[in-house]
């Protein structure tokens, strides 16, 4: 269970409200947060799978729907799964959605490599269900970004593309060009994803030194107290 202490300690304050499912023993759980100061729920949602939020979005009050997923590896609750956020899709479909977080489910061969190089019967079947959900809910699986595989087995081999973004079309109307990321991996066996609006990087940015500055005699104790006074906080 999620207390709003806890919820406010992941997100640094208070500004932050959060819906969640339960985990089942270690595993199931799901967690979505959202600032309060920008956004206004209008109600939360949760399925076998999935936490969904509705909110009202920015000065505008744009109708969105973010649906945070955590599918389990079974046929069967995958298509209950899919069925169920179907029906949510089009019941409640005004507003801008998107669909995020671990689907356990590929929708092309490719999107998978490991030892067993050959495709199965349920496989193909579940590939083809898979697609059909996307087109369902009438979203674009937004493009990978950073590495082609989301998901590591322990052994070094196994690896594939689970972990997605499907976002409606007018989402790209209310936020514009968005690209989808996949971080290097951690300490889970999955990597971190994120949808972002898309800008220009052009790299670090420069560190500046003036060389006369040195001809100044003040130039080391000003350079010691600003960096003793610095305070760096988390491991990294």
């Amino acid at each position: 269970m999620i207390t709003d202490k806890l919820c406010y300690s992941l997100w640094g304050d208070d500004d932050c409200d959060c819906a969640f499912l339960p985990s089942i023993c270690n595993s199931g759980g799901i967690l979505s947060i959202w600032r309060k100061l920008v956004s206004k729920l209008i109600y939360s949602f949760v399925g076998n799978g999935f936490v969904g939020v509705c909110v009202d979005w920015g000065i505008h009050n744009k109708r969105c729907f973010i649906l945070n997923i955590y599918s389990k590896c079974d046929l069967l609750s995958k298509k209950a799964m899919w069925e169920s956020i179907g029906l949510v899709r089009h019941a409640w479909g005004e507003g801008v959605w998107c669909l995020i977080g671990d689907f356990n489910s590929v929708c092309a061969r490719e999107e998978r490599k490991g030892i067993n190089v050959g495709i199965t019967s349920e496989q193909r079947l579940e590939m083809y269900l898979f697609n059909n959900f996307v087109e369902v809910v009438e979203c674009e699986d937004v493009n990978l970004l950073g590495r082609k595989f989301t998901w590591y087995h322990a052994n070094g081999v196994t690896m594939s593309r689970i972990d997605r973004a499907l976002i409606s079309e007018d989402w790209r109307d209310l936020w514009g060009n968005v690209v989808f990321w996949a971080l290097p991996r951690d300490i889970s066996d999955h990597c971190l994803v994120v949808l972002k609006v898309e800008s220009d990087d052009w790299g670090p940015k420069p560190f500046r030194f003036n060389n006369f500055w040195l001809l100044n005699s003040n130039l080391k104790k000003v350079v010691d107290e600003e960096w003793g006074s610095s305070e760096v906080r988390g491991w990294m």
